[in-house]
């Protein structure tokens, strides 16, 4: 059976990787630092990752009455994992699964393959 590579773009605690989780059979895989990722395209993504962050701790009820705003966070990362998979930058580590998951709705919002 082939390992399934998951790239999940999250505004979750993932120790310096703004937001990108990458998984091999359900274990974290890799650090932002080790992945080639052009400069701006990294800047876009700390800048999406810090605002989204401080509704990570917050219930879903708490969440509701920052509905607006985290839509339009969702929309932003999703440009970012669709320019994450059209531009090829995690190419090199055969990643099947692009995933978004929003934390405003706890829940996948978008898969790519």
């Amino acid at each position: 059976m082939e390992n399934e590579i998951k790239l999940t773009l999250a505004a979750e605690p993932f120790a310096k990787c703004y937001g990108i989780l990458i998984l091999e059979n359900g274990d974290y895989m890799i650090e932002i630092e080790q992945s080639k990722i052009p400069t701006s395209f990294l800047n876009r993504l700390k800048i999406w990752y810090e605002e989204y962050y401080p509704y990570t701790g917050m219930s879903l009820k708490e969440l509701e009455s920052h509905r607006e705003h985290t839509e339009k966070l969702d929309k932003v990362g999703i440009e970012l994992l669709n320019e994450i998979h059209k531009n090829g930058i995690f190419s090199d580590l055969n990643i099947k699964r692009y995933v978004y998951y929003s934390r405003g709705i706890d829940k996948p919002i978008l898969e790519l393959n």
